[in-house]
């Protein structure tokens, strides 16, 4: 999903979209993606990964 300011999509319960929340920087960046379903009052995660940051030095 790529939504922009101004964007007029629906979302209705049943669809489903890879969430893809990235941060730029000038030389790196980060991306996570993660399948969700969009229900009735909010959206459902299939990933059961942990959402916590883990540091690997």
């Amino acid at each position: 999903m790529s939504f922009r300011r101004g964007d007029m999509s629906i979302l209705k319960p049943g669809m489903t979209f890879y969430f893809m929340p990235a941060l730029w920087l000038d030389d790196s960046g980060l991306e996570i993606t993660e399948p969700i379903l969009i229900t009735e009052n909010w959206v459902k995660c299939f990933c059961k990964t942990p959402r916590e940051m883990t540091l690997k030095l």
